[in-house]
């Protein structure tokens, strides 16, 4: 561990803010949490213009910044933290070894996952998931509720691309990232298409896991008997699933038994812990700390214009 202080900018429950979280706590990283409300007015925090100049322009969360050093890509924060901050964790093995190759492999295959479609799609979608959104029932919104969101989204983002023109191209991005979203989630079929073919992913993750010849007497990841960025992934994908309900088709004790036991041990690793399975309880004490009106802030702020309530914390931020 180091004395070396950073910002870490992220949303609790956004799915690639997660990873960043993860890596900085394996590491015993020391740093200064500020977290960006992803679904404020005006489309969230995370699209004020000092933010989008600070995140480069991309205004995404997370973002790492040392010093006058900016990344912002989730991948790439855990690559730094790794590199930057030595500790007896390596979760990013060298490539010139057999298990870096393969903790390389297995990130790109996880980090492939379509989880924004899966996610709002279930959203939008609620009939699709398996044992139901485990989501307060006074933050869910319908699908036609959800529609509307997005398009007033939309709309507050391309008011700020008019004043502010120099980050117009930025802004504009982003309104197409939310008309497509829209699009997708009225599409019942794409939604479908995206839930069987994450059935071939984790069939190869449960593969992956059987091959591994793991002594009984100690913990089984993904790549071996070490925690890596590859486990990183695999956790905050888990995490998701249980988050939309989908437990039951994809990760059950009958179907895949090998992928059940390891995120059965994962949810005990503290940091996994911290970061995906308390997530919600760990916001809600924050709203109920800072005093906000209604519980809702941190979850989603205001209805009418920011996205619905109930995706604030299942939101899957890009990187």
């Amino acid at each position: 561990m180091t004395d070396r202080r950073v910002k870490l900018y992220y949303f609790p429950a956004s799915y690639y803010s997660q990873k960043a979280l993860i890596a900085a706590q394996e590491k015993e990283v020391k740093y200064e949490p500020v977290i960006i409300n992803i679904h404020g007015p005006d489309g969230g925090e995370q699209c004020t213009a000092a933010y989008m100049r600070r995140s480069a322009n991309k205004g995404k969360v997370p973002v790492l910044q040392d010093g006058e050093k900016v990344i912002t890509e989730s991948e790439d924060i855990v690559d730094y933290i790794d590199r930057e901050f030595p500790a007896d964790t390596k979760l990013v093995p060298d490539l010139s070894t057999e298990i870096g190759r393969e903790v390389a492999k297995w990130r790109k295959e996880l980090d492939a996952v379509p989880i924004e479609p899966i996610t709002f799609g279930l959203m939008g979608n609620p009939d699709l998931s398996i044992s139901g959104l485990q989501i307060p029932a006074f933050m869910r919104k319908k699908g036609t509720e959800l529609m509307a969101s997005l398009q007033i989204n939309a709309a507050k983002i391309e008011q700020l691309a008019d004043e502010h023109p120099d980050l117009r191209e930025a802004y504009m991005a982003k309104v197409s990232d939310l008309q497509k979203r829209r699009q997708f989630v009225s599409d019942k079929d794409k939604v479908v298409k995206v839930l069987d073919e994450l059935e071939t992913t984790l069939d190869q993750v449960e593969q992956q896991l059987k091959k591994v010849d793991a002594d009984p007497s100690k913990e089984l990841w993904l790549c071996g008997q070490q925690f890596t960025a590859a486990d990183i992934n695999l956790c905050i994908l888990m995490g998701r699933l249980d988050l939309l309900g989908l437990a039951g088709r994809y990760h059950n004790a009958e179907k895949r038994p090998r992928l059940h036991a390891y995120w059965e041990a994962a949810k005990k690793r503290p940091t996994v812990n911290r970061v995906t399975v308390r997530a919600i309880r760990e916001m809600m004490k924050m709203n109920v700390k800072k005093g906000l009106k209604n519980a809702l802030p941190y979850l989603g702020g205001l209805v009418t214009v920011g996205l619905a309530a109930g995706l604030a914390f299942v939101f899957a931020q890009k990187r």
